[in-house]
């Protein structure tokens, strides 16, 4: 791929990735069958739970990333294959910069990711980070690109949430378990 000129759209450059997957709809059926599906859904969130388990591999996902120079950008384990970016936020208590593997999805010609901890009750680190700091980067297509993350409220949240349902079937049932509203981020170049 070719580099992330200023004037390429961040959502070209993951737009062919950007869309349903039959792993993606069949990890939605299983989260979604009566009785089996919650408990299958726990299951599958079960590594998260573990704070240092999953924060380290967070952090190995985005720095694989970065490393591979923008080969490996689908997830099937964490994102049912859709596109994933290394996002680097500034640490809200520490200051440091910060580094996580997060899923995104285009709309139109707008990048979008979703906090979705995979249903824990609160908000992923970097989602905060970004609400305290929306200035980041992420590494995509082998570069780092200036991004300024937005968070999604209202009637452009509930639509951008439909359009990742679509995508990622399983969210629905992650976000019921979390108990909580996913925030919803519009990444655009700084």
């Amino acid at each position: 791929m070719a580099g992330v000129g200023a004037n390429t759209s961040l959502a070209d450059l993951v737009r062919a990735d950007s869309r349903s997957r039959g792993f993606g709809r069949l990890l939605g059926r299983l989260v979604d069958l009566p009785l089996i599906g919650p408990l299958f859904a726990r299951l599958a969130r079960l590594p998260n739970q573990i704070t240092p388990v999953s924060t380290r591999i967070s952090r190995f996902h985005g720095w694989l990333l970065r490393r591979t120079g923008g080969r490996l950008r689908r997830s099937w384990l964490f994102a049912g294959g859709q596109p994933v970016i290394s996002l680097t936020t500034t640490g809200r208590k520490s200051g440091k910069p910060r580094s996580t593997a997060v899923a995104c999805f285009v709309d139109g010609d707008r990048l979008v990711s979703a906090g979705m901890n995979l249903g824990k009750p609160q908000h992923p680190a970097w989602a905060l980070n970004l609400i305290a700091n929306p200035q980041a980067t992420i590494a995509i297509a082998g570069e780092t690109v200036d991004v300024i993350a937005r968070k999604a409220a209202g009637e452009e949240r509930e639509r951008l949430w439909s359009r990742w349902v679509e995508l990622q079937p399983s969210a629905q049932a992650f976000e019921d378990l979390a108990g909580r509203e996913v925030p919803l981020f519009v990444l655009s170049r700084r």
